[in-house]
């Protein structure tokens, strides 16, 4: 959360109350990009607030309880403003039927408040159909912590059949521990080849997986896991990259503008299975 996010903030309330019938598009990421502090706080509390809760490893929705306590935008109060009639169609990074927790609910307090024109959901099905015949598309999405995450999907790995593709998505929790590179999708790469030796991609929808520079990692198919001495020190310290780098193969993209949260696929090789 930066300046920018507080004068977007400040735009948006103008905004909002200079027109009586709104239609408001509301995405992940909102949280960060606008916001104006609730009195008694201040800009300095709130983004400090912003940076603590992101490194926790808490869930989203504790996160956005947090985060509304000290908004004027957050938990409905910008659709208060509003003096007409309002719609808001929402472009999900939550958990699923979660439309509250987007953007930390600006305009929806319950999710019957707003139409869902995307989620994670959407994304795992594309894929799948993408991929065809072979996808084995897991419903539920990944919303724990990245340890336990990669240890589920490396005993879902090996259910799967020759020739399988794993499909799924959600959004691993992590702790920062400290001032390493990584992200969701390095560490949860990294997690996943201690585990498991088949194949897989990590990667987030938006381009974006945390401070790595990298959109995701691709995993290729290993004789064996276990990892390396050094690779626990480097999740220790936060700094999967390093270590996701060497295992696999970094996934370079634009930052696409969307969040849908991450997919994740994992293929078993017919021909050497």
């Amino acid at each position: 959360m930066t300046v920018d996010s507080f004068t977007a903030g400040r735009a948006l309330l103008a905004f909002v109350d200079a027109h009586r019938d709104v239609t408001f598009l509301v995405s992940g990421g909102g949280s960060a990009c606008v916001e104006v502090p609730l009195p008694p706080f201040t800009e300095r509390d709130v983004a400090a607030a912003n940076a603590r809760l992101i490194a926790s490893g808490r869930p989203i929705a504790e996160i956005n309880a947090e985060r509304r306590t000290m908004s004027a935008i957050k938990g409905g109060r910008l659709r208060e403003r509003v003096r007409g009639r309002s719609v808001t169609l929402v472009y999900s990074d939550v958990s699923t039927g979660a439309l509250a927790d987007v953007a930390s609910g600006p305009t929806i307090v319950r999710a019957d408040e707003g139409i869902l024109i995307a989620d994670n959901s959407t994304l795992v099905r594309a894929a799948a159909e993408a991929i065809g015949r072979r996808a084995v598309v897991m419903d539920e999405q990944l919303d724990c912590d990245v340890d336990v995450a990669a240890a589920m999907l490396a005993r879902r790995a090996r259910e799967l059949e020759p020739g399988q593709i794993l499909v799924c998505g959600g959004e691993a929790t992590v702790v920062v521990r400290g001032d390493g590179r990584g992200g969701r999708c390095s560490e949860l790469a990294v997690r996943f080849a201690m585990r498991c030796e088949y194949e897989a991609l990590f990667g987030a929808s938006d381009g974006v997986d945390g401070n790595s520079g990298v959109a995701g990692i691709h995993v290729p198919r290993r004789s064996a896991a276990g990892g390396e001495p050094g690779w626990t020190l480097a999740l220790e310290r936060s700094d999967s990259y390093s270590i996701a780098a060497q295992v696999g193969e970094p996934i370079m993209i634009a930052a696409t503008g969307n969040n849908l949260r991450d997919l994740f696929l994992v293929a078993r090789d017919q021909a050497r299975d």
